[in-house]
């Protein structure tokens, strides 16, 4: 895959976004970005997030992701699954909207398989830590827009194929989000 591939699939990270109350303490989303890269890799993804408020000006996020996808080796495919944990700060104390400083820690685990020449250790593992600094704000009743930028730095790692790095998107990070409150969506359509 190309360098600049790599570099614009943050960029068109999209997210939708479910909250179950009337402020802005706790969301869940999906996250396509895995499905992109997961298809622009001949293969598939996908990935959820959970955010929750535990104080005012602090919250923590956990991530999940899968993705299945044929790699830079003949014939060779790997299955990949992606965990990572963040807590973010919110300097002005709005729960989980505007400005946002975090820090996380995640882990990439990689499979091979296929019919071409399987490296000699079928799995691969990174650790990650990735600062990372955003601003949300809820353009209306039914969407939120997050921009973010961090960089992903590898803590420790595992390789027996070096390419998986293309696939695990160290370095720098971009996101752009649009995230859409279906509970809200869904409460309007009920009081029609």
């Amino acid at each position: 895959m190309k360098p600049t591939a790599l570099f614009l699939i943050p960029l068109l990270f999209i997210a939708p976004l479910c909250r179950a109350e009337t402020g802005i303490d706790h969301l869940f989303s999906l996250d396509l970005g895995y499905s992109v890269t997961g298809l622009l890799n001949q293969g598939w993804g996908i990935g959820a997030s959970y955010e929750k408020k535990l104080l005012n000006y602090l919250s923590v996020k956990g991530t999940m992701g899968h993705m299945t996808f044929l790699t830079g080796i003949r014939d060779i495919y790997c299955t990949s699954v992606n965990i990572s944990l963040f807590v973010n700060y919110y300097p002005f104390g709005n729960g989980l909207d505007k400005l946002y400083i975090g820090l996380g820690s995640g882990g990439d685990f990689m499979h091979y398989f296929g019919s071409g020449e399987v490296p000699i250790n079928a799995g691969d593992v990174l650790i990650s830590l990735t600062p990372r600094m955003g601003w949300k704000w809820t353009i209306s009743t039914y969407c939120m827009v997050d921009i973010s930028a961090g960089y992903k730095v590898v803590a420790g790692d595992d390789f027996s194929y070096r390419g998986i790095k293309d696939y695990t998107k160290t370095g720098p990070q971009f996101g752009l989000s649009f995230k859409l409150f279906f509970e809200e969506i869904f409460k309007k359509r009920r009081e029609k």
